[in-house]
């Protein structure tokens, strides 16, 4: 592992409790988690079998085992647990064993969609964790195409409020996690649960700061104004959003071990 990507671990565990002591997610999988996927990549039977051979067992046998069935807003949790994901937690997933598999990759975000490039020694692979049937793509010219299609920034989830601005790039891995709670942020939106929603807000933008959470602040702000909360709730909640200054960071991919 490079030093910046350590330093940036180092700097996420640092965030796994909050002054308030409020508990964060998981910034990294559970010790029975790990077990898990170390027991499932050493089943995809290395031996004798290309890089690009282990990619494509992988990824049908993690649909096979895991990634069971689609559900916006799914956790890591909910992906070992129920069998529930979505292209975030589903890519988590992938990018974990795909690491544990020492198989190196790049993970690409944009407005709607998160996916993985895999560097197999026989070519370039893109993985769409939501596309159990096409979403393993080896041909050049049809990653050219998918991705150009991800490019165009085709609502298919609702967020509109994102269609505005142009997300493509890469990422960290350990940034899927401010990601993640940027999910649960707008999750907890949608149940008009709108103080979890900050919590999981602020604790994205310590994580990985990002255009979405600029988009999305203003539309919280409204609802909190107009919601039934107390006069004292609403300013807390106010000052909290106010508390964040985006720092238009740029990410970049560094390359695994």
């Amino acid at each position: 592992m490079k030093n910046g990507s350590l330093a940036i671990v180092v700097m996420i565990l640092a965030l796994i409790k909050q002054g308030n002591g409020q508990e964060l997610v998981p910034t990294d999988l559970s010790q029975p988690q790990l077990y898990k996927i170390s027991n499932f990549t050493e089943s995809l039977n290395k031996k004798n079998k290309s890089e690009i051979k282990i990619a494509k067992s992988l990824f049908n046998k993690a649909h096979r085992n895991f990634l069971r069935s689609y559900h916006a807003y799914a956790t890591v949790n909910d992906v070992f647990e129920k069998g529930n994901y979505d292209c975030l937690s589903g890519t988590y997933f992938l990018s974990r064993a795909l690491t544990d598999l020492g198989i190196k990759h790049r993970i690409i975000e944009t407005n709607y969609h998160i996916f993985l490039i895999a560097e197999t020694e026989q070519g370039d692979v893109l993985m769409e964790s939501t596309d159990r049937y096409q979403g393993f793509i080896i041909d050049k010219k049809k990653i050219e195409e998918r991705i150009d299609n991800y490019r165009t920034n085709k609502a298919d989830n609702g967020q509109l409020y994102l269609s505005h601005i142009k997300i493509y790039h890469e990422i960290l891995p350990v940034q899927l996690s401010g990601l993640l709670y940027f999910n649960l942020a707008v999750a907890s939106f949608h149940r008009s649960d709108l103080i979890a929603s900050c919590q999981h807000l602020q604790n994205a933008w310590k994580i990985y700061d990002n255009p979405r959470i600029e988009e999305f602040k203003p539309i919280l702000a409204r609802s909190i104004m107009n919601s039934q909360l107390t006069e004292k709730q609403k300013d807390n909640l106010t000052d909290l959003l106010k508390s964040h200054v985006h720092q238009h960071l740029t990410a970049s991919a560094v390359p695994q071990d």
